[in-house]
């Protein structure tokens, strides 16, 4: 008996209408969680009778990298609203095959979602592809993917796993206004940063996102009632930086200017525990948001790109 096998061996992307020509900015998912490409029906058409008839197929792809730089960050913000080219090739089905390739290019460009995040348990990037085709194009799409062949993405191989860049969670600092530390790394309790698209779909189900969704919080249990009155003091919504050491003397760092995010605090005293938090939140446009790279930023002296290090910035 034989029978298909599981799997996807890469997830890689690259600018808009050049995977099949200059591969412009290639990158792949890499060191990641389980990843997966599901293919459903969409707007099914429904009788009298309770019975659904063929509309159309959407496909979604959903993968969670561990190696989340900054230039993978500022590749997605530069790849929403249809940017990117992607490539999903499947797991061989036999010993010697190639595996099934989905090219999602021209028409069939996938909507990009993401979830960056930064806690104590982890740092990560969460990438979802979809897009919905027409029964009959979802048809000749799914049939020529094991016919495709396989673009190679420059210094890729394999699911693009690059240990290099693998990102373990090392907190330094979390500051707010910038330069005023909130809490002792001693005292904390927990803290999390999360950077995630909030979209809209169009006719396609592809995904339109013109904001960022961003929430910062940080929890200690240096929670005495001057704490909580300092607190209380800072400004509705002060500027905010965030630090997280990368390998060597390497960081990403995160720059929100005054006015962008607003400040929540809470308190609470129990039996067990007392913690004061600070949650800032707020949506960022994408275009109010720039990079700055190279060894004064966090990364490399001859790093241009973000792949050691880097800082965001949002509303300078």
């Amino acid at each position: 008996m034989s029978t298909s096998r599981a799997g996807l061996k890469q997830i890689g992307f690259c600018d808009a209408g050049t995977l099949a020509t200059t591969k412009t900015n290639p990158l792949a998912i890499g060191l990641r969680n389980a990843a997966s490409m599901e293919i459903t029906n969409f707007k099914q058409i429904k009788d009298y009778l309770e019975r659904n008839f063929r509309n159309m197929k959407n496909f979604k792809v959903d993968a969670e990298s561990l190696q989340p730089t900054i230039q993978m960050l500022k590749l997605m913000i530069s790849w929403l609203n249809l940017g990117c080219d992607a490539q999903v090739i499947t797991r061989p089905q036999a010993s010697g095959g190639a595996g099934d390739v989905y090219k999602f290019i021209g028409d069939n460009k996938a909507g990009l979602d993401f979830e960056y995040l930064i806690n104590a348990d982890k740092r990560s990037m969460k990438a979802t592809l979809e897009l919905a085709m027409e029964y009959v194009l979802a048809q000749t799409f799914i049939d020529s993917a094991d016919s495709e062949t396989a673009v190679v993405l420059t210094d890729i191989t394999g699911e693009g796993a690059d240990f290099t860049r693998f990102k373990s969670p090392y907190f330094v600092s979390f500051e707010s206004p910038k330069t005023t530390a909130l809490f002792s790394k001693a005292d904390l309790v927990e803290r999390s940063l999360t950077i995630k698209t909030k979209n809209k779909k169009d006719l396609y189900n592809k995904s339109i996102v013109d904001f960022l969704t961003v929430e910062l919080m940080i929890k200690a249990r240096d929670a005495s009632v001057a704490k909580q009155i300092v607190a209380m003091g800072k400004d509705q919504s002060p500027s905010v930086y965030v630090k997280e050491m990368n390998t060597g003397a390497y960081y990403d760092a995160f720059d929100f200017a005054a006015g962008v995010l607003t400040l929540e605090e809470e308190y609470k005293d129990g039996d067990d525990d007392r913690t004061l938090q600070y949650k800032f939140t707020g949506n960022i446009h994408i275009y109010d948001i720039t990079f700055e790279l190279g060894d004064t930023h966090g990364g490399a002296v001859s790093d241009t790109i973000g792949s050691t290090g880097g800082t965001m910035k949002a509303g300078y």
